[in-house]
Order: C-alpha cells, then sequence, then structure tokens
C-alpha cells in the first residue's frame, strides 16, 4: 500500500509581494513515501504555470523541508519547488550509517519517480549537496542544473576530528558543549572579513542544537558517522549541464578553495563565491542567494550580481581568453 499524500490546497502565504495575474500562487503537496525500508518525505510547492524545471532542495544537516522560506516566494514565481526531507532528516528515523550517499541519492531519485518528474534543477546544500552530487552522478539524464552550495568533497582530517568529537559529547550526554562547538564549526568564518547576520546565525544555530530532543541527536549521530565513514565523492562523470559550486568567501568548515580543485577538473563548470558569508550563507545573506538562485534556474545571466565573483572552468577558446573570470558589481575585497 502506498501511503496517502498530504494535500494543502490553500496557497503559501510567505509571499513578500502579490502575485501577478500570470504568476498564481502555488499551491502545497506533503507527499509521504518510502524507500528501502525507511520513511521519508517531500514538501511541494506546485506552480501551474512553470517556465521552467522544478527546483528541487536538499538541505544541510540543520535543515529540513520547511527551511527554505526565503527563497520560495521568487522561485515559486517561475518554477515548482521541492524539498525533500531523506531518511535521517525531518521526522524521519536514519538508516544505519552503512548506508551510504548511493542509498540516499536513490531515494531522491525514487522521490522525482513517485512524482512525475522527470528532469529537476537540483540544488544541494553542504550534507544536500554531497547527496546532490551523487545522484548527479548516478542519475544524469534527471538533472537539468546542478548548484551545489557549501559543498565538500573531502574531509580534512582536522574537520573529520571535529565531527568525531560532536558525536562523542552527545554520547556523552553533554548537549551545552556539543552546541557550542557545532555552532562555531558551522558560523566560523576566516578573520579577514566580516559575515553579513553572524550574531543572528549564531543564536539561531545555538538555540537549535540546544534544544535537540532524543530523536533529533540519534538521527544527528548516525548522519555524522555516515559522512565519516564513506567517501563523499567519487570521480565518476558528471552530466554535462549547467553546474556550479557556490561558496562563502570566508567560509572556514567547507573551505572555497577546495570547492574549486573539483570545479577545475568540470569544463565548464562555475565557481562562485560570495563575500561577506561563511558556510550558512543561504542565511547571511539570503536575498542576494534567493536572486543566484532564481537566475540560474531560469537560464538568465548572474554576472551583475553585486558580492559575487564567478570563475568558469575554461571550456571553450573564448572562456579561455577571458581568463575563465566574471566579476559582478562592488566585489571589492573578500568583506565586501
Amino acid at each position: 500500500m502506498h501511503p496517502r499524500p498530504v494535500v494543502r490546497t490553500s496557497p503559501v502565504t510567505t509571499v513578500p509581494r502579490p502575485f501577478l495575474p500570470d504568476e498564481p500562487p502555488p499551491w502545497e503537496e506533503v507527499r509521504e513515501l518510502r524507500y528501502g525500508g525507511y520513511r521519508y518525505d517531500c514538501r511541494v510547492l506546485h506552480q501551474p504555470r512553470a517556465r521552467t524545471e522544478p527546483v528541487l532542495v536538499l538541505g544541510g544537516a540543520a535543515q529540513d523541508k520547511y527551511s527554505w522560506a526565503r527563497q520560495e516566494p521568487e522561485v515559486t514565481r517561475h518554477a515548482t519547488m521541492i524539498a525533500v526531507d531523506l531518511p535521517g532528516w525531518g521526522a524521519w528515523d536514519a538508516p544505519p550509517a552503512h548506508y551510504g550517499m548511493d542509498f540516499l541519492a536513490d531515494a531522491v531519485r525514487h522521490a522525482m519517480d513517485e512524482l512525475g518528474v522527470a528532469r529537476v534543477t537540483l540544488v544541494g546544500a553542504c550534507y544536500g549537496g554531497t547527496i546532490g552530487l551523487r545522484l548527479a552522478q548516478r542519475s544524469p539524464g534527471r538533472i537539468a542544473r546542478l548548484l551545489l552550495v557549501s559543498t565538500a568533497h573531502v574531509l580534512p582530517e582536522d574537520v573529520r576530528a571535529t565531527l568525531r568529537q560532536t558525536v562523542t559529547l552527545l554520547r556523552r550526554g553533554d548537549q551545552e558543549a556539543f552546541a557550542a562547538l557545532l555552532t562555531e564549526v558551522l558560523a566560523s568564518a576566516e578573520e579577514t572579513g566580516t559575515v553579513r547576520r553572524r550574531g543572528a546565525v549564531v543564536r539561531l544555530l545555538r538555540r537549535q542544537f540546544q534544544r535537540m530532543d532524543a530523536a533529533q541527536t540519534a538521527r544527528f549521530v548516525e548522519n555524522t558517522e555516515r559522512l565519516l565513514l564513506h567517501p563523499l565523492y567519487r570521480p565518476d562523470p558528471l552530466p554535462p549541464v549547467p553546474t556550479m559550486f557556490l561558496y562563502g568567501v570566508l567560509d572556514r568548515f567547507t573551505c572555497p578553495d577546495r570547492g574549486a580543485e573539483l570545479a577545475a577538473t568540470l569544463p565548464g563548470c562555475l565557481h562562485t563565491t560570495m563575500h561577506s558569508t561563511g558556510h550558512m550563507l543561504t542565511l547571511e545573506r539570503p536575498e542576494l542567494f534567493t536572486e543566484l538562485l532564481v537566475r540560474f534556474a531560469t537560464d538568465r545571466p548572474f554576472d551583475d550580481l553585486p558580492s559575487c565573483t564567478t570563475r568558469r572552468t575554461p571550456a571553450t577558446a573564448r572562456a579561455r581568453e577571458r581568463g575563465g573570470e566574471v566579476r559582478g558589481h562592488g566585489n571589492g575585497d573578500r568583506g565586501a
């Protein structure tokens, strides 16, 4: 028996300005799913007059399907938006850590199959970016565009040690020390610039981690051990679709330079850094991130976006002649 979808037919209310006549407001559906014996769900904001492929978002360890409220109004003017809470996210039990990224990537594909969605603009943030990268490799025909935000393809030893420490603290029952450490990791920043909204982001993360219950703690432990147990990246081909790696220029957790190393191996791939942001750029500069996301999903130029620097891996003679760099207005220094 297939789980029954939970459908809410009322319009989404997080819209900052009225929809135009040719932009009907989206309607919401929450669909419960099962894959490989594990339950999960997805939240779909259907746009009846979509102009491009659905935008499917996979969040990080601190996010769920309701974490994209700042992006929903603008994205759903153009496309249906799908937010997936995989097994181990939201309210759902996590598979044991020996289930790797392939399993989670295949669960995303299963959700697309159940929704009848052929191709998507895939947006993955942090942990979700790692899963999204694997999905693009395993199911290349299902990806129209690929936007990976604050995504690591390797875990340096210092990061691995910190993640192991978070698990140790939780197993010891030291919630305060865990919250302080993980907040410091996710909200850390280089000392050469100032991160927008850092104080507010620190307060938000610390409060969220302090309030984790037993079920949330168990999910965090399994998902973190999964990161430590399995490779984050395999050198398999990626689909020849528009691809961008996006990082906060001050991010110390998923260093932009490491992302540039991977982007440099993919012809035509974009590597973009956003100024005055660290790892949590979707919270630190939400308006700028939303504008970049919408332009990327609708194939509109974004080289005039302020405080962003984009480099393209040379794929043509013209790209080599430009040096592969596009600068937006107002870039300035690393803390612009």
